[in-house]
């Protein structure tokens, strides 16, 4: 598949927080700003068509506006954060641009594959790949996340206007979750990226199951499980995610081969990467 080989970092990673001042309405220096991570900060988050500014409040505050206690407490809850994921995730992701280009270097791209980014908030990986495909690959991108939230809405515009800019020939997806539905995919998955968000879902195993019965043999995953220390109520992990760790992790080596990360009991925070049995 082709792909440009050369990307300058430092003008990639402009773009990118261009993706938030065009969106929002901010400079590219408010928009560094308040993306950057801190206890106890309170940004004055802009609004945006889909959502109202949040002020005066640090993103401690916003995990205990709502219940998290049920399935549709959590889904509501990502729907009511205004623009403090999108913010967080782009900035988050402006130093991990290298591992991004890593992986991807890692994997045979080739024509018609199927690549989902689940649980991705503003989809960081295929951002990056955007900017690598050259308009004549032919790729087929699936983007999951909770359904209605700001962050999937920024994915959504952000993806499709790189397609419009670069005239890319990608067939891109936006498959929610909801509450009471895992997604359902148009076709088989040949490439799984689930980033930085099995800690925050209600089930881990039911979205490992999900995405396992609609990859193909042979098919690769990459996934993490970020192990927090701390007591539940206070940070952004769910306790149900936490109790599963354990069965999560038995159904991938049950149905996975394990290619690199070494094992998760001894490096719990490592990214992994997998092959469908």
């Amino acid at each position: 598949m082709s792909k440009e080989k050369i990307i300058n970092l430092d003008e990639f990673k402009d773009t990118l927080v261009q993706d938030l001042c065009d969106y929002y309405g901010v400079s590219n220096e408010d928009a560094i700003k308040l993306g950057t991570r801190g206890k106890g900060r309170k940004p004055n988050l802009p609004a945006s068509k889909t959502c109202v500014p949040i002020s005066n409040m640090t993103y401690e505050d916003i995990w205990g506006l709502k219940s998290r206690d049920t399935i549709d407490g959590v889904f509501e809850f990502y729907k009511d954060q205004g623009s403090w994921s999108t913010f967080r995730q782009v900035v988050r992701h402006l130093d991990l641009i290298p591992y991004h280009i890593e992986l991807f270097n890692k994997f045979q791209l080739h024509e018609g594959m199927h690549i989902c980014e689940y649980g991705c908030g503003v989809a960081p990986f295929c951002r990056t790949l955007f900017g690598l495909l050259t308009p004549s690959a032919s790729m087929n991108i699936s983007i999951s996340d909770v359904d209605g939230c700001e962050h999937f809405t920024f994915a959504d515009w952000r993806l499709r206007k790189v397609i419009e800019d670069k005239s890319l020939n990608v067939d891109l997806r936006f498959v929610p979750v909801k509450a009471d539905q895992l997604p359902v995919y148009h076709q088989k998955l040949d490439l799984v990226l689930v980033f930085e968000v099995l800690e925050h879902v209600p089930s881990p195993v039911a979205c490992i199951k999900n995405i396992h019965q609609q990859m193909n043999v042979g098919g690769m995953l990459v996934e993490n499980f970020i192990k927090h220390e701390g007591p539940g109520p206070d940070g952004p992990d769910l306790m149900s995610a936490r109790l599963e760790r354990q069965q999560y992790y038995d159904f991938l080596q049950q149905n996975f081969v394990l290619l690199s990360g070494g094992s998760p009991k001894e490096h719990p925070d490592v990214t992994r990467i997998w092959r469908v049995r």
